[in-house]
């Protein structure tokens, strides 16, 4: 229905699917067809994909579940009139049925933003370690993030510089909105150090980490923050471009 935020998800059953963040403007039920506005990263015809499915979270009393359907571009809109008058651009989708559960295992890295940012502590040979002095947290999606580790410390080494890829650690995660009170989620959980990139520059090595054992329901609270953000960001993306 119109207004409902969505993913368009590329190869959804692929080993690296791709997330992009969307809402619904308007809906055609005889034609089957969906207008939505055109992501941040923006579809094109030349755009290369095996699969497109269009997903969002519906909720009842008990539980929140990403349903999809399969879909197609078939027309792209520079200027679509939206209900506040405003122009933005759109795209037309012909839609498939049946509606299928569907499950995003990776999608989209969301740059954090000073709005939308996440707190953190690290355990490491047993020592706690904590945003934003030790490291920081630079993007996350629902499967890894990246980090950043600054090579030193009040002129002395970083303790971090010394993980090692295939290093498991535990972390603590805290997601906050700035403009609500508390925070939006917050939940443990461990990562493998994936890759160090110890030249990313003069001050900092960047560390890509593997997301390990989350579960459903801080999946969905983790999948939430990062659907609410890239919307925000999309909106004051549109609002610029108009």
């Amino acid at each position: 229905m119109p207004s409902v935020d969505v993913d368009l998800v590329f190869n959804m059953n692929s080993l690296t699917p791709v997330a992009r963040s969307s809402i619904i403007h308007d809906a055609n039920f005889q034609r089957k067809t969906l207008t939505i506005a055109q992501p941040l990263v923006p579809i094109t015809r030349k755009t290369a994909y095996e699969r497109l499915d269009l997903t969002t979270i519906i909720a009842d009393r008990q539980n929140r579940t990403r349903v999809g359907i399969e879909c197609q571009p078939i027309e792209f809109i520079n200027q679509y009139r939206l209900a506040n008058q405003m122009m933005s651009k759109a795209v037309i989708l012909s839609y498939k049925l049946p509606v299928q559960e569907t499950n995003i295992r990776t999608a989209f890295r969301l740059p954090l933003s000073k709005k939308y940012t996440i707190r953190a502590k690290m355990i490491y040979e047993s020592v706690g370690y904590y945003t934003p002095n030790d490291f920081r947290i630079k993007d996350i999606s629902f499967t890894g993030m990246g980090i950043l580790i600054p090579k030193k410390k009040s002129l002395r080494p970083n303790p971090l510089m010394g993980l090692k890829k295939t290093d498991i650690i535990p972390l603590g995660l805290v997601l906050t909105d700035e403009e609500e009170e508390t925070p939006v989620g917050a939940f443990p959980l461990r990562a493998e150090i994936m890759r160090i990139n110890k030249n990313y520059s003069d001050a900092y090595a960047q560390t890509g980490l593997k997301i390990l054992d989350l579960d459903e329901k801080n999946e969905t609270v983790l999948n939430r923050f990062i659907h609410t953000a890239q919307i925000d960001q999309l909106k004051k993306f549109s609002v610029r471009r108009d």
